[in-house]
């Protein structure tokens, strides 16, 4: 049974808000994302719990959902992370040492998150944990590791307006997606934007970035509204669609799980066809595509870094390797590539550092590090955020994307919107403790 969104447990384990005006007002308030990093010792920071790495082992977590309306899209991420270390381990491995991953479900619910990333810190002693989807959960779990100053690795495309030293960032920042697909639709589908997302975090504060951004480059909101993460209830959305775009338009869209399903369905039903109404989706990939059925989403189109018809020697071999474990019939997404480059970035900070116990060590040597990946080279910037390539794509016949749209380089992330007043200005950098998560850039 598909797990409804609870809003008591989210507004009790989040520290974002549900709506624009109290999430401006928290870019104001200083919080523990926007301070110079501490070090382990200071007062108010907990110490990481002592690692297990003792003998042959080096122990990690795996944190998503594997149950719940999200787990149509976290099972498959839980496979890339296994598949990376895999490769890693027969290639002999960390510093010597095999890989243990402790694999935990968060239930697609918030606070469940938050006490499995406990667990994992605390009775199973991992050095660094691999995981989260939604930011509502990242939100969830972020004052543990702060709290217990460890560290996270989140693979999946987020709203911004956050940089914790306890966090690697490896989706993209919104001017790696957002941003630019705003920027594509008013060039090459209209000015008129109606904006549909679940109800938490995520959608919410990009469709407060894609609300400016459009008030700044002559575009037009037409409407807005939100369904409950993991509702099916979307004919009153279709209506309001119907109602303010009578002649066609552009839809954004930021539903995350399994509401997708029944709004895809319930669009082409309405007769709301991309020719007339091109949706733009932010959470949904290859995998997405093949859950909801490509006859409702050819022609839609989606934004991210990478997409599997990318067109290298380093994504050949990542393919290849997925299909090999997983099936010949399987695909590869964004968020599943950023799950399995993280790995490799992890191994080589920690390589890099000599050990995998110190994280202060790990943190600092992963700063720099870059990877072939299959989307093309990365950069972990010391904001903690990759650089990456951009990519824009349409649904096409065999469930795949056609690239229309690509980077000629990476972009490098901007944590800190620079089109939303209170953000305007500001940078992280953790390369400095005197700048940290939240500094006014000169």
């Amino acid at each position: 049974m598909t797990k409804r969104f609870d809003r008591r447990k989210f507004l009790l384990y989040s520290s974002a808000t549900l709506t624009s005006s109290l999430f401006l007002k928290a870019c104001r308030t200083p919080t523990p994302t926007a301070t110079p990093a501490a070090s382990p010792t200071a007062a108010g920071t907990t110490p990481a719990a002592p690692a297990a790495s003792s003998g042959n082992t080096i122990k990690v977590g795996i944190l998503h959902s594997l149950s719940g309306t999200m787990s149509i899209s976290e099972k498959s991420v839980v496979e890339a992370e296994q598949l990376a270390i895999e490769e890693i381990n027969k290639a002999g491995g960390v510093l010597g040492k095999q890989i243990q991953a402790i694999v935990e479900d968060g239930n697609s619910d918030w606070p469940t998150f938050a006490e499995k990333a406990k667990k994992l810190i605390d009775q199973d002693k991992v050095v660094t944990v691999f995981g989260c989807w939604t930011s509502a959960s990242r939100k969830a779990v972020l004052p543990v590791f702060e709290e217990k100053n460890h560290m996270l690795w989140y693979p999946v495309q987020y709203e911004g307006q956050e940089c914790s030293k306890n966090i690697f960032y490896t989706g993209a920042a919104p001017n790696q997606q957002i941003e630019p697909a705003v920027d594509w639709l008013l060039a090459n589908k209209g000015k008129k934007f109606f904006l549909v997302g679940s109800d938490y975090v995520f959608p919410r504060t990009a469709n407060t970035i894609i609300k400016a951004q459009l008030a700044a480059k002559g575009g037009e909101l037409v409407g807005e509204d939100y369904i409950p993460l993991g509702g099916t209830e979307v004919t009153p959305i279709i209506t309001k669609i119907k109602a303010a775009l009578p002649e066609g338009g552009v839809i954004f869209n930021s539903l995350n799980g399994d509401s997708n399903v029944a709004f895809f369905k319930q669009l082409q039903g309405a007769g709301l066809t991309p020719d007339k109404y091109p949706s733009m989706s932010v959470s949904i990939a290859e995998e997405e595509v093949k859950a909801i059925g490509v006859e409702y989403l050819k022609g839609h189109y989606a934004a991210w870094n990478y997409f599997m018809t990318v067109e290298s020697p380093a994504n050949k071999k990542f393919v290849e390797a997925f299909k090999a474990k997983y099936g010949k019939d399987r695909v590869t997404n964004d968020p599943m590539e950023a799950a399995y480059i993280m790995v490799y970035l992890w191994k080589q900070a920690v390589e890099k550092a000599g050990t995998p116990d110190d994280l202060e060590k790990v943190r600092a040597a992963a700063l720099g590090q870059t990877f072939d990946a299959p989307g093309g080279k990365v950069t972990l910037e010391v904001n903690h955020h990759l650089s990456k390539f951009v990519r824009l794509g349409e649904v096409r016949e065999d469930g795949l994307f056609n690239i229309t749209f690509a980077t000629p380089e990476a972009v490098k992330p901007i944590p800190w919107n620079q089109f939303v007043a209170e953000t305007k200005g500001f940078s992280c950098d953790w390369s400095d403790p005197a700048k940290g998560g939240k500094f006014k850039a000169p």
